[in-house]
């Protein structure tokens, strides 16, 4: 079954304090900021034989 991921920008505010946290803590903070990222992918299962218009990945 073909799959759509489509994924959510972080916030400003958020990005910074994860960069800020990655950068001062010499990147043990990397697991949070990873984690973080991929709980804003969303995927889209598409049944098949369907033949409507597919929204483009980003």
């Amino acid at each position: 079954m073909p799959k759509i991921k489509t994924r959510r920008k972080m916030g400003w505010f958020a990005l910074a304090v994860h960069w800020t946290l990655i950068v001062c803590t010499c990147g043990l903070w990397t697991p949070m900021f990873l984690a973080a990222r991929r709980r804003r992918v969303a995927v889209t299962h598409i049944p098949e034989g369907y033949a409507g218009p597919v929204t483009p990945m980003q």
